[in-house]
């Protein structure tokens, strides 16, 4: 796939209801009728994000999600630019897990209008992801994860050479798969 149609994949959107009507025309979020989730799929764009379309993974996992969903807007996926390396490069959360965050947000809110509802719900999908990826690999921290310190310029080159594809493409694949199967649930 040619980087253009690979970046193009990989940019689907993202921006909540309650948010679009304070955005400029060019970044409000399109709303297009989804089709149902295909977990495959998305498995798929995630990983040709992460891997080949030089996204980390809070921005890829938030573009297959969007996708899956038919949300569409030209903030994503650089709206989850941040949440690299376990936000900010601390090696703190994972970005699976702060990308899945947006993106169930994003599912609730779609479905949702009541506040307190729509609220509730997504801490409550999301603190399932959350725990469920503690329980399959030991912990959601990015440093603990890896086993790199991504403040380091030796650290961020090693991800980039090895750890990314020898390590975290696991992560990527279950995580993707976990929040798949919560959006398939709403």
């Amino acid at each position: 796939m040619k980087r253009r149609q690979m970046l193009k994949t990989c940019v689907a959107a993202a921006t909540a209801a309650s948010v679009t009507s304070t955005l400029t025309p060019t970044a409000r979020a399109e709303r297009k009728t989804a089709a149902p989730i295909d977990s495959k799929k998305m498995v798929a764009t995630t990983l040709e994000c992460f891997t080949t379309g030089g996204r980390g993974c809070s921005e890829s996992i938030l573009s297959a999600g969007c996708q899956a969903l038919g949300i569409e807007s030209d903030l994503v996926p650089d709206i989850a630019l941040g949440f690299a390396g376990g936000v900010g490069l601390r090696g703190r959360m994972c970005g699976l897990l702060t990308g899945s965050a947006m993106v169930v947000s994003l599912a609730v809110a779609k479905k949702e209008k009541d506040y307190a509802k729509k609220s509730m719900q997504s801490l409550q999908i999301t603190g399932r992801l959350c725990n469920k990826f503690a329980q399959q690999f030991g912990s959601c921290r990015c440093r603990r994860l890896c086993g790199l310190d991504l403040t380091t310029p030796e650290g961020r080159k090693k991800l980039k050479e090895e750890v990314k594809f020898q390590v975290c493409t696991r992560y990527v694949r279950q995580a993707t798969e976990s929040l798949a199967k919560e959006l398939m649930a709403l």
